[in-house]
């Protein structure tokens, strides 16, 4: 199966499509859940399955709307999962008290494969983790207004990246990095959508 996704997915990145890319490798993502007793990771299995979703979608409305027509529904509806799981994500840290005074992060960096952090390490200095917390909690409460200006969806989808990667990097989460990852040009293809339909 996994060699199978690897040539589905290989097609892809050549620029083929068609159902018969896309159907199989949603059937294959739910399936492999299945196979790990359903151990779906809320944050990358989420959105490698929107990932999959959109190009269903695009697939499905094609016939009906027209490529250029579906393809744009599906970005936009991938952009809106994006914008809506960063902002989910933002405004249960900022419900809670442990990510506002800034003692949670210490907490979930102790049990990184790195961890637990060393005693002297800054991450345990209560000023650094309440102000790297409260990063958090603006840049995913606030990423929609990257719909503002091109320049500021390029800033957070750097910020983005790099955050997915530290993710990936100090817990192995690999599936978190590239999950992420992938949503990106769909979020800036809307955005660059909205500022054209600005200028006119």
């Amino acid at each position: 199966m996994l060699v199978l996704r690897l040539a589905l997915s290989l097609a892809l990145l050549g620029g083929l499509h068609g159902l018969w890319l896309s159907l199989p490798l949603m059937l294959m993502a739910v399936l492999l859940l299945f196979r790990w007793r359903g151990a779906f990771n809320g944050g990358s299995d989420f959105m490698t399955l929107m990932a999959l979703i959109s190009l269903l979608i695009a697939d499905l409305l094609s016939p009906w709307w027209g490529h250029v027509t579906a393809w744009r529904a599906a970005l936009w509806w991938l952009s809106l999962q994006l914008i809506t799981s960063y902002f989910m994500s933002g405004w249960v840290k900022l419900k809670h008290q442990g990510w506002r005074n800034g003692s949670t992060l210490p907490l979930f960096l102790d049990t990184g494969i790195y961890g637990p952090l060393p005693s002297n390490s800054l991450l345990r200095q209560a000023w650094v983790t309440r102000a790297v917390s409260w990063a958090f909690i603006l840049w995913e409460g606030l990423f929609a207004f990257v719909y503002l200006d091109i320049r500021l969806a390029w800033m957070a989808c750097a910020i983005g990246t790099l955050f997915h990667f530290m993710v990936f990097w100090y817990f192995g989460l690999n599936r978190f990095f590239w999950s992420w990852l992938v949503t990106y040009p769909a979020l800036l293809y809307t955005v660059s959508e909205v500022g054209l339909s600005l200028m006119y």
